[in-house]
């Protein structure tokens, strides 16, 4: 039943990241905030610079054009208080990417007086978003983690590189940073480096150096993909998790460390649990995502990350029960009104359609998975698709109809790359 609080409105909030402004891209993340929140007739603001995202096409928001926080957040910060400040109550902000979270907690005091906020302190948000500051925080409330460095100057790397048993990865210790246009020049747009013998790890580590980017070195946690395990809840301003479900990922693309492609709700007392403790750990409140991998050689469950917003499988919860935008809405609207309730359905499959296609062919193509095996994973269950709803359509046909051009320029980017290449090698 609709209620007045349901006339307050909600912001979702992104930003443009990257050397094309204009790209025709999803935000997978905004998309589910936003379908969640109007599917329950909550008014859905959407603040993003311009109108390339597909995702602005949903029947659910209301595009509101806005200065790019990543190049004039002050003036960001002026038109959400102005809009704010024009409505008879307090909107919901939301974030809908790490940066976003990042602007939200280095204006949090002049924000959270027009906005209910539903992230963590910006306090916690540093703590968390620093994967090194989190690590240390892990270990000291005996969560375990991956064996980890974290280098800063050249010199250190040749004891680092001789210490590590191979492969390990490179990740950045703050996730935008490798979002940076020269580091996706040199790079391409990864969320991390594989590397697999010294050599290789020095001169990655020295180039990453070299761009400013801080970073850090860690072991590859044994085990396959299905190991990766993700608990997606709220927690209210008095410490109790209020809903979510935790999620075992099934495929990703890239393959190895890209993103999920396939994901389903599973039943993990020990996930939960852990993300539990850590959030009491961290004092965290809001919307949180907790990352955890399970070592195929003792059973130990490992931390890998947080993340302070929703996620890109953020439906897969909603879908599952564990409707956690809405609930965040709720509370912050309404503190106290909310009754924690962790039950989910299981299991419940999300998939990004054009990922899962690409991450799956691979594995067929390199015999990981028969075609037989993977049509049969789509029975029995229901099944969310990342882009498309049968009630907002919108957003999920644009997607594709816009495929083709992009596969155009995929490969126009090849042949112009490969003709660069070819004609700056010297002459025979």
């Amino acid at each position: 039943m609709r209620t007045d609080k349901m006339d307050i409105p909600a912001v979702v909030l992104s930003g443009n990241l990257g050397e094309d402004a204009n790209n025709r891209s999803m935000n997978e993340i905004a998309l589910a905030l936003t379908r969640s929140l109007g599917r329950h007739g909550v008014p859905v603001y959407r603040f993003h610079p311009n109108r390339s995202v597909m995702d602005l096409s949903s029947r659910y928001c209301v595009h509101v054009p806005c200065p790019n926080l990543y190049e004039d957040p002050a003036s960001l910060v002026d038109a959400l208080v102005e809009f704010a400040d024009a409505k008879s109550q307090r909107p919901v902000l939301f974030p809908s990417s790490d940066g976003a979270a990042q602007f939200i907690a280095d204006n949090e005091e002049a924000l959270s007086a027009h906005f209910a906020l539903t992230t963590p302190s910006a306090t916690c948000i540093g703590n968390t978003q620093n994967k090194r500051r989190l690590i240390e925080i892990a270990e000291a409330a005996g969560i375990p983690v991956p064996e980890t460095h974290f280098p800063t100057n050249p010199d250190e790397l040749p004891n680092i590189a001789d210490s590590v048993s191979y492969p390990v990865i490179i990740k950045p210790l703050y996730s935008p940073d490798w979002k940076r246009p020269e580091v996706t020049r040199v790079f391409g747009r990864v969320k991390a480096l594989e590397v697999a013998e010294p050599g290789q790890l020095i001169d990655s580590c020295k180039t990453l150096l070299s761009l400013s980017s801080e970073f850090m070195v860690q072991e590859i946690v044994p085990g396959p993909t299905e190991n990766l395990l993700t608990f997606l809840g709220y927690i209210d301003s008095d410490g109790n998790t209020l809903t979510g479900c935790v999620r075992k990922k099934l495929r990703q693309y890239p393959p190895g460390f890209g993103y999920c492609a396939a994901t389903e709700s599973v039943d993990d007392a020990e996930v939960v649990d852990l993300a539990t403790e850590l959030f009491k750990t961290l004092n965290y409140r809001g919307i949180g995502c907790a990352e955890f991998k399970r070592d195929a050689r003792s059973g130990k469950t490992r931390l890998i990350e947080i993340n302070t917003r929703a996620v890109r499988t953020s439906a897969l919860a909603i879908a599952a029960g564990a409707d956690f935008p809405w609930v965040a809405y709720q509370d912050a609207v309404s503190p106290g009104s909310v009754k924690p309730a962790l039950d989910y359905r299981v299991p419940v499959l999300w998939i990004h359609l054009r990922d899962e296609f690409r991450s799956a062919g691979l594995m067929m193509l390199k015999g990981q998975l028969s075609p037989v095996k993977w049509v049969r994973g789509f029975f029995g269950k229901p099944v969310v698709v990342a882009e498309f709803s049968w009630d907002d359509m919108r957003p999920g046909l644009l997607f594709w109809a816009h495929m083709p051009w992009r596969l155009v320029k995929v490969l126009f980017g090849r042949l112009r790359r490969s003709s660069r290449q070819g004609a700056s090698r010297p002459a025979a």
